[in-house]
């Protein structure tokens, strides 16, 4: 059996790294036809193919509303799961009304992205949440009316539930981006110091951006200030790894509500198989909580690039679950 890193290099491509190594444990031939992007699979006389992340789990309609934010939200909401209060915003002045309503406690992102990119979280001023707007505007990829969203706040810790059909495979508690104090470096410096291991990790780094520059000027600090021995200071709100953020696995932590929440939300959009995001306070027992994004073709990172806790190898149930459904159908 070869090691990540052969895969890796056979590849090209750490999504599909993960999916040709749960090819070869479950028996299922592949070649990889276009190195960095495509793979073929094939077992017995089924054949299916996977793209980057793409696989053939989800169809062109659920992908759609599930990269369009505000058409998840409805959908969600419309089959009764829990997700944040969310309004389209067309102008400053309606991101000042919406900012005002929710007494600041709010978040604005574009309608289309990837990777938490322009989103802003907890504006402190007025003119910040317009500077959140003018961001998430440029940074919005959607091309329909809506182009940034209001969302409501929901406090919590941020978890990816991977589900495949009828069950969950991978949970895992998101952290921010963060660096700890030595008494020694400043911010920058421990920023660069940790962004280093994330390149050595194949992980990109630490993203200094508006949300970044907020969340100093929140706490009085400035990227030269030096952060006393063993203090922990968190970058920012957003949990992504694409900025910066790790990843604790805690499978074992998740409770039933959770569990059923995230499976009926992928099925909600017409999906089986997807990255549920929540939002809760108590990942263990039922809680006020929040459905903050359904990804549709999620990366696997999340769950093999763990900082704490048991590597779960997730893309060997959902191999198995892609052959077994082409074998019976």
């Amino acid at each position: 059996m070869k090691n990540y890193e052969q895969y890796l290099k056979e590849a090209g491509n750490v999504h599909l790294a993960y999916y040709i190594e749960a090819a070869d444990i479950l028996d299922i031939k592949y070649k990889i036809l276009v190195y960095k992007l495509l793979a073929k699979f094939e077992c017995e006389d089924k054949v299916w193919y996977i793209i980057n992340t793409a696989t053939p789990l989800t169809n062109s309609p659920s992908s759609t509303i599930a990269k369009r934010k505000h058409l998840s939200n409805l959908v969600l909401e419309e089959a009764g799961l829990p997700v944040p209060k969310q309004v389209p915003l067309n102008s400053p002045i309606d991101t000042i009304k919406f900012f005002d309503t929710y007494n600041k406690r709010v978040v604005i992102k574009p309608a289309q992205q990837l990777g938490g990119i322009g989103i802003t979280i907890l504006p402190n001023t007025e003119n910040e949440a317009i500077k959140a707007f003018e961001i998430a505007k440029e940074k919005n990829r959607s091309n329909g009316n809506t182009q940034v969203l209001g969302e409501e706040f929901i406090d919590g810790e941020n978890y990816r539930l991977l589900v495949v059909g009828k069950e969950v495979v991978g949970a895992v508690r998101r952290k921010a981006a963060h660096v700890t104090g030595n008494g020694q470096h400043t911010i920058q410096e421990l920023i660069d110091i940790t962004n280093e291991k994330r390149k050595r990790d194949i992980l990109k780094p630490i993203a200094i951006d508006n949300e970044v520059d907020l969340r100093l000027r929140e706490l009085n600090m400035t990227f030269d200030s030096i952060l006393p021995l063993n203090q922990e200071l968190k970058l920012r709100y957003s949990c992504n790894l694409t900025t910066g953020g790790t990843t604790q696995e805690c499978m074992a932590e998740v409770g039933d509500y959770y569990k059923d929440i995230a499976v009926r939300a992928v099925w909600a959009l017409g999906m089986e198989f997807g990255g549920v995001d929540i939002i809760t306070p108590d990942i263990s027992n039922e809680a006020e909580c929040g459905i903050n994004e359904i990804n549709y073709n999620p990366g696997l990172r999340l769950h093999y690039k763990v900082d704490e806790g048991e590597v779960v190898k997730v893309a060997v149930p959902i191999m198995r679950y892609i052959k077994q459904k082409y074998l019976n159908s």
